[in-house]
């Protein structure tokens, strides 16, 4: 089932070929699953689960510790770590999704991490007094770039090594940026 949508994407994957390769019959297939997004979401479910976790742990740590710091390097490297333990869902969403009801996948990524960042741009003016001036646009825009930087090693099949000189390079490339928006010295 999964190598059918891995290989087809959504719109294309068909129930007849997935019950020919598992060797059942489409019916019985439906006894299992109530049509093709039931399929899919049960493919991409731990993924999901895994990642609405993981971000409310980061959102926790952001708020409760406050030498939290997004921009250490083990945070890059925890990240990739984070997409090759879920590496075949994360493909699904990003590659494979047009056409169901995750095909927005990224963008809610980029909504989520936008929402983080102003977040913790509140909880740094709350230390430092620096008010951030982004517009909504801006931070949509900052948040877009370091999600599609990010996406592009599930979307090339990076191999891990690979993905994580790549993610050196993302933060080398947009850190300091950040770090200055945010006013952080250091």
């Amino acid at each position: 089932m999964r190598e059918e949508f891995l290989t087809y994407g959504y719109e294309r994957a068909s129930l007849n070929r997935i019950s020919s390769k598992v060797g059942i019959t489409t019916a019985a297939l439906y006894k299992h699953f109530r049509n093709k997004e039931d399929m899919f979401y049960f493919l991409v479910k731990d993924t999901l689960n895994d990642l609405r976790e993981m971000n409310a742990a980061g959102q926790r740590e952001m708020e409760l510790n406050p030498a939290y710091n997004p921009f250490e390097p083990g945070y890059a490297e925890a990240l990739v770590d984070f997409i090759y333990g879920h590496y075949e869902g994360f493909k699904l969403l990003i590659c494979c999704s047009e056409g169901s009801p995750y095909e927005s996948f990224e963008e809610e990524l980029i909504r989520m991490e936008a929402e983080t960042n102003k977040e913790y741009a509140g909880l740094l003016q709350d230390k430092t007094g620096r008010r951030s001036i982004l517009t909504d646009m801006e931070w949509h825009l900052l948040s877009t770039a370091y999600i599609h930087l990010i996406s592009e090693i599930v979307r090339h099949d990076m191999p891990k090594e690979d993905a994580k000189g790549h993610m050196e390079f993302v933060c080398r490339l947009l850190y300091p940026g950040w770090k200055e928006l945010l006013g952080i010295k250091e």
